[in-house]
């Protein structure tokens, strides 16, 4: 009987062995260095062993060997000699007793062995890997410092043994596809609100989108010109919708700084004389080759709310503020027009009134397809530039064309500038899922 409790006590440390191997590896360490940073001993300790695998796993291994090495002597000296004069009893030989003893011990060893030393051990770590490895730590701790030499020489030969087989031991960097995986789980779980989770995937793609499809395209540019009259000026301010504007003299290609609307009341409310050139405040330029990630950063290292967007030539394309890319972390980002109605509006025939100057990402966005504009890199990327490329001429209202199963015909002229398009896009049950109105920003 002591040697079969022996072997049940073998088994219930071969568990623990197992159940640490287990929690070390699935531990978050994020989790670990929060509560090592707020003092807990245990998991600096577990952080330690988990920063350091092959001398960790090395040491459980060791005592995983030792284990079945101990549980196969006592189980041969103990339980198949007590087994051996059963069976001869009922009339075996003594070497086919003893061969059935043995049997009977290494099936029972193995099966209680497998349930109790492995198996249940291994569940309840994935389960409370934090906890386990917590509790598990200062113990292992002790247990490598005594097997130190042990564990030197198998680390030493297994990291040549992988140098030899060029195994890669960093691992894979962790993707955005591999926390977009643990995002969706987390949402599918309960972990995440919903918004919560739609937030940080959008925050993930801002590297992925250009600045060109979340700015203000020049032509809707609200700007100030030190050329005009003061009254006509602050008239002009009062009537619009913005709180900040660029600041030239002449024109777009000269501007000269940044006014913040409330600034220039507050000087009149006051009845200081107002001097804007004297209120101006920088203006910081990017490229419009800048993904939002870009331009997220720029704002975060400028320490101002609006960037000014041009081109290789040094030309103005746009404006971009902090509120446009904390839009598109919100999902809500819908071009509007001077008038501040909406640019996407959706017809009771099924057709579409489109802005001209909405970007062709964005329409591509809005249809959920992947249509490539011919030379639009160079040439344009608004909608209005693409039929102007297509027709080769300033159109006229009622002029149309066709392509890639859409169909456009301006309905709008400014002057020379293309407002307004009616738009008939192809039997998408994307399209048909859209709202019928989309609302401006």
């Amino acid at each position: 009987m002591i040697g079969v409790l022996i072997i049940l006590i073998l088994i219930l440390v071969n568990g623990v062995f197992a159940m640490s191997e287990i929690a070390l590896v699935s531990a978050r360490r994020m989790r670990l260095q929060q509560q090592a940073e707020q003092g807990d001993a245990a998991a600096a300790a577990a952080l330690l062993l988990v920063d350091n695998p092959s001398r960790s796993l090395s040491t459980i291994q060791i005592g995983i060997t030792l284990i079945g090495i101990f549980m196969g002597a006592f189980g041969e000296a103990s339980i198949v000699t007590h087994l051996t004069p059963i069976f001869e009893s009922i009339g075996l030989s003594a070497q086919t007793a003893k061969a059935m003893a043995m049997f009977l011990v290494v099936v029972g060893i193995t099966f209680f062995s497998l349930i109790f030393g492995e198996l249940v051990p291994k569940r309840i770590a994935m389960n409370h890997a934090e906890g386990i490895a917590l509790f598990v730590a200062r113990p292992m701790t002790l247990l490598s410092k005594i097997v130190g030499p042990f564990v030197w020489v198998l680390s030493l030969v297994t990291d040549l043994t992988l140098k030899v087989l060029r195994v890669n031991t960093k691992g894979d960097e962790l993707t955005e596809e591999d926390i977009s995986g643990i995002l969706k789980e987390g949402a599918t779980a309960g972990l995440f609100e919903k918004t919560e989770h739609e937030i940080v995937t959008r925050a993930l793609s801002l590297d992925d989108q250009s600045v060109m499809t979340i700015m203000t395209p020049r032509n809707d540019v609200h700007y100030i010109d030190l050329n005009n009259p003061l009254n006509e000026t602050l008239l002009s301010i009062a009537d619009s919708n913005y709180s900040r504007f660029p600041v030239c003299e002449g024109g777009l290609d000269n501007i000269i700084g940044v006014i913040d609307a409330g600034t220039l009341f507050e000087q009149q409310i006051r009845g200081h004389a107002i001097d804007i050139r004297a209120l101006v405040t920088p203006a910081r330029f990017v490229p419009e080759t800048n993904s939002a990630m870009d331009i997220l950063e720029s704002f975060e290292e400028y320490r101002t709310e609006m960037l000014i967007v041009i081109n290789e030539y040094g030309e103005v394309e746009g404006l971009v503020t902090l509120r446009d890319v904390l839009m598109v972390l919100v999902g809500y980002r819908i071009p509007v027009n001077d008038a501040g109605e909406s640019e996407i509006v959706r017809r009771k025939d099924g057709s579409w009134l489109i802005g001209g100057g909405i970007t062709l990402d964005r329409f591509n966005e809005h249809f959920q397809v992947e249509l490539d504009f011919p030379e639009h890199e160079d040439n344009y990327h608004t909608l209005a530039g693409f039929i102007l490329h297509q027709l080769d001429r300033i159109p006229k209202e009622a002029d149309s064309l066709e392509w890639e199963g859409f169909y456009f015909e301006v309905v709008d002229m400014d002057k020379y500038r293309i407002d307004r398009l009616l738009v008939q896009a192809p039997d998408f049950n994307e399209a048909e899922s859209k709202p019928t109105t989309e609302k401006a920003e």
